[in-house]
């Protein structure tokens, strides 16, 4: 009888069925060629409970191993989630697929190359989160068919991932995907404007190309999308106009993205949840449109770089979460708008390297939260008003650049504001002689302003040209540009020419 119990417990205890304890036995050996492939087994047996534990007394559902979670089925407990970012894992099972179970598998920044990644993940119904994140899987080409109903999360940055980005992607539950930073190659798949839950799409810093496909006006939950492809490199053809169905990306709070053309007038209306918009490498025709006024919520405004013209809309300045603003290396004209002032949050405003003129407003001084204000390289003229003095109080850090205009003279009252804040204004035409606290500039009784028709007048104003430089000033190394035209074949100060 006793022997007829004992085979009976054992009976009932494996299920009748090829199990270990109460977790499937399948499951169990996946488990332990995981543990296997670990190059540190002593961090392993330190930190984890049960792992390294061969005998049948260690379970790895019910004596709850770390980074496993488990399903019961009948009398069986299945693995349902391995969660082992950064564990010095080098290799993932090949039958891996055959955990019928797993819905989530989080292996993160490990050492898990190609050679030790098998694609028949890519092949599992029920998961539902993949994160093969910061890895080294160069070679790894995902499949041109993606198909996994249940997946919700998939997460590769940083991973070396490379091939032609999957065509077709039978993904209707996807919320996040975040491939950024890989060396995939091809255009977006119109297929994923099927997935119509999607949240996050970052795939920045690839090698994607081609348009933006009309199909993403379908994702009316979209919240972030980042498609801006290596600056520094040669592909950077994902770069298109913006499709007029993208007015119905309404959850939209972030996006990064090159593009060119005009900037559809829907975008001030439709995107009201935006709260950063930046543009990379955009080439544009025409001017900033007003209607991104109307974005309440926006934060964060880069447009650099993107051949903007026209004059800043004022209304720019009462958008009232604003607190960075880029406008630089574009073509904007016309004086910088006093409605500056209204700006109460920005911290980070940066016009330069525009053709900008008129007067600095006094209504700069009621920025109250700047920390760094570059309006260097413009035209802008007169003097440094005494209401700058107001930017130093603010309880800030704070650098200013003003290099390289026509600013010509220094408001009063501000010996303590060059004294306290760190600034540059090299490059500008102040008169002399220049206050002794005002530093990073210099003046010369030639720079008028006005345009030198030979080095005679400099020379009668008792200053020389030097051989190299942006402009004319005494007892410096600079020289004439395009605004203090004085051509090499005028040069009259024997030790200022070349050689």
């Amino acid at each position: 009888m006793d022997s007829l119990y004992v085979k009976l417990f054992v009976v009932a205890l494996l299920g009748g069925t090829g199990v270990m304890g109460k977790t499937n036995v399948f499951d169990r050996k996946m488990l332990d060629y995981i543990y296997n492939s670990t190059y540190d087994r002593s961090h392993i047996i330190a930190n984890w409970t049960g792992w390294g534990n061969s005998s049948s007394t260690s379970d790895p559902c019910l004596d709850k191993w770390h980074g496993i979670a488990c399903v019961e089925e009948g009398s069986v407990h299945y693995v349902s989630e391995i969660n082992l970012p950064h564990h010095e894992l080098f290799s993932l099972p090949e039958d891996i697929q055959g955990m019928k179970y797993l819905s989530a598998l989080i292996v993160s920044e490990n050492d898990i190359e190609r050679s030790g990644f098998p694609m028949g993940v890519f092949a599992m119904q029920t998961l539902e989160h993949l994160d093969i994140s910061n890895m080294y899987l160069l070679n790894l080409t995902l499949p041109t068919k993606l198909e996994m109903p249940k997946l919700r999360d998939f997460y590769g940055s940083r991973s070396r991932i490379n091939g032609l980005f999957p065509i077709s992607w039978e993904t209707p539950n996807l919320e996040n995907l975040v491939l950024n930073d890989n060396e995939l190659i091809g255009y977006l798949p119109s297929d994923l404007g099927k997935s119509i839950n999607l949240k996050q799409l970052f795939l920045q810093n690839n090698k994607l190309y081609r348009n933006f496909p009309p199909e993403y006006g379908n994702l009316h939950q979209l919240v972030n999308l980042s498609l801006v492809q290596s600056f520094q490199s040669q592909y950077r053809g994902l770069c298109s106009s913006i499709p007029s169905t993208w007015e119905t990306m309404f959850s939209l709070e972030y996006i990064s993205i090159c593009t060119f053309g005009h900037l559809p007038d829907y975008i001030g209306n439709s995107w009201q949840q935006l709260r950063e918009f930046i543009i990379v490498g955009g080439e544009y025709v025409g001017n900033i449109s007003e209607s991104l006024c109307n974005l309440n919520l926006l934060e964060r405004l880069d447009f650099s770089y993107c051949q903007f013209i026209g004059e800043i809309p004022g209304c720019i300045f009462s958008i009232p979460n604003l607190v960075y603003l880029d406008l630089s290396h574009n073509d904007l004209s016309g004086p910088i708008p006093d409605a500056i002032g209204n700006a109460k949050n920005l911290g980070h405003l940066s016009l330069a390297s525009n053709h900008l003129n008129g007067s600095l407003p006094n209504s700069i001084g009621q920025l109250s939260s700047l920390t760094s204000i570059s309006l260097e390289d413009n035209s802008l003229i007169g003097e440094i008003p005494s209401e700058f003095d107001a930017l130093r109080s603010n309880g800030h850090s704070l650098t200013v650049y003003l290099s390289y205009n026509m600013i010509s003279s220094i408001g009063s009252g501000l010996e303590q504001f060059f004294t306290y804040v760190y600034g540059d204004y090299y490059g500008n035409p102040f008169q002399c002689p220049l206050p002794t606290y005002v530093r990073s500039a210099t003046c010369s009784m030639c720079n008028t302003g006005a345009k030198h028709n030979s080095c005679e007048e400099c020379v009668s104003a008792g200053c020389g040209w030097c051989s190299y430089g942006p402009n004319c000033v005494e007892g410096t190394h600079q020289g004439p540009d395009n605004r203090y035209t004085c051509p090499e074949d005028y040069w009259s100060f024997q030790t200022c020419r070349q050689g």
